[in-house]
């Protein structure tokens, strides 16, 4: 049973807390000047906690000027009584973590994938890449694929790379396949187009190109073993293609890497070679033989998300540190848990529920949180963890969630009532009695970079409205991912307008 703060009681209407969400620069002095005077700004406007977003201590816990920053930005905050709550555990967006082996990355899986051997290297069939005849004359229209195989799709386009759109594959089963973001080059007057896709459990997808400009030269073919992850969770294996033989590493072929997941330093980007299978000096391999090819790979999504492994039991390393060295440079009592739109996850223990799989992840976030710092208290997105967002059973959003292999329901029975929930996302009111009905208090997460004061007083009406008669709700939060804090002082008014006329309604004032 997990310990620590007690669930707060306070009355429907009662919001003591107001948050500012900050991803500060603790690269320099400069940055920590501007850190500083929001800082100021937001106590200000009324604020009493900053939940700040930065991952320098996991790598610079030691370093004499960023631990000088940090106690600079920590005065600071006490002089304004100011509660600083810093983001560990980046799951969805995982690139800190992915810093320190980009191996643990969530694997997709391509299986039996049909490779040939030529001149000594096995290298994908192009004999089953897919037909696209049936094609219409905009490129559009039902393409046939393998299961789960791992695809290249190319074409040339008059159009600038700043007017493309996302190139879009959707199959029966309510999945869209492609979501990574197609990569645009120079080539003479036009440019060459590239982006990957996996096709995981289907064997149709129908293909739309949104792109302006005329389109030529198309090309979907198997990328081989782009992006291939080495770990035991994620195998690979080279067989015979009637599968009575099974080739070893280092016997048969030279140890396999991708040199993008190898290096430590750059982008983790899907347009480069894909890395051969080289045949051993003495490999019972033989020119001209057929392989199959079974792994699996990294995959960027929306062109910057990077999402880390929840399965992989190698991860749990990696949180106990961070939260040791958040400690050991920050010093909170309060905990940000930045679990948020874990778009790949499920594959490598097809076995387990993907829900199941999460829930008992935040069991154990807490876990290493409590066992380093009793009684603190601890945070974390509403997203993942509610039927109103992200973890809607496939019956509800009629969709699997991105590329997870199912969709994230249950999730929210690992969710202890202690956790307080930053709720960031709901349509209906139901969405925030959700999580008081548990017994978990609740922040509501405002603004999203609304463009004018008309966007801005619906954001806080909305929030203010739907929280109406829900108990246990303790503040809210300005809510920027732009570093927009020129409304954060309407954005408070609002709020507490809407409080005080709350207020005086229900005392009939």
């Amino acid at each position: 049973m997990l310990t620590g703060c007690a669930v707060v009681q306070i009355e429907a209407g009662d919001y003591p807390q107001r948050w500012n969400y900050i991803r500060p620069d603790m690269g320099s002095d400069g940055g920590v000047d501007a850190f500083v005077a929001l800082l100021q700004e937001s106590k200000a406007a009324g604020c009493t906690h900053i939940l700040i977003n930065e991952g320098r201590y996991l790598r610079q816990a030691e370093d004499t000027a960023y631990v000088a920053r940090v106690n600079r930005v920590l005065g600071a905050a006490r002089s304004l009584n100011l509660t600083i709550v810093p983001a560990v555990y980046p799951f969805g967006y995982s690139g800190r973590y992915l810093g320190f082996d980009r191996n643990l990355a969530a694997g997709l899986p391509v299986r039996d994938m049909p490779f040939v051997v030529r001149g000594g290297r096995a290298v994908p069939d192009l004999a089953y890449a897919p037909d696209l005849s049936g094609l219409d004359t905009t490129h559009s229209g039902p393409l046939k694929v393998r299961p789960f195989t791992h695809y290249r799709i190319s074409f040339l386009t008059t159009t600038a790379p700043e007017h493309l759109s996302r190139i879009i594959s959707l199959n029966s089963r309510h999945r869209r396949h492609m979501r990574g973001h197609p990569r645009a080059v120079p080539a003479g007057e036009r440019f060459l187009i590239t982006a990957t896709f996996n096709s995981l459990e289907a064997d149709s997808l129908g293909l739309r190109i949104q792109a302006e400009g005329v389109i030529d030269s198309l090309r979907i073919e198997p990328t081989g073993l782009l992006m291939v992850l080495r770990r035991s969770l994620t195998p690979l294996v080279v067989a015979a293609r009637d599968g009575k033989t099974r080739y070893e590493e280092g016997r048969d072929f030279e140890p396999v890497r991708d040199p993008v997941i190898a290096q430590t330093e750059g982008e983790m980007t899907m347009d480069h070679e894909a890395p051969a299978i080289v045949l051993t000096p003495h490999s019972r391999i033989r020119e001209a033989d057929r392989l199959g090819v079974s792994f699996f790979h990294a995959y960027r999504v929306e062109g910057e998300q990077d999402v880390i492994s929840l399965e992989d039991p190698a991860v749990f390393d990696l949180m106990q540190k961070d939260i040791a060295l958040c400690l050991k440079v920050w010093a909170p009592t309060e905990f940000f848990m930045n679990y948020d739109e874990i778009r790949v996850g499920g594959w490598e223990k097809p076995d387990v529920k993907l829900g199941a799989t999460l829930a008992t992840h935040i069991q154990k976030g807490c876990e290493i949180i409590r066992a380093n710092a009793p009684g603190a208290r601890i945070y974390t997105w509403s997203d993942m963890f509610t039927p109103f967002h992200n973890a809607r059973p496939f019956e509800a959003r009629e969709e699997y969630y991105y590329l997870a292999n199912g969709n994230w329901d249950g999730a929210w029975e690992g969710l202890p009532k202690d956790v307080i929930v930053m709720n960031w996302y709901a349509k209906e009111s139901e969405a925030l009695a959700f999580f008081s009905d548990r017994g978990n208090s609740q922040i509501l997460c405002g603004f999203y970079d609304a463009r004018d004061e008309e966007a801005l007083k619906k954001n806080v009406a909305h929030w203010m409205g739907l929280s109406e008669g829900v108990p246990n709700v303790l503040g809210t939060m300005y809510t920027t991912w732009e570093r927009n804090y020129d409304s954060m002082n309407h954005f408070f008014e609002l709020v507490n307008t809407f409080e005080k006329g709350r207020q005086e309604g229900k005392s009939g004032k």
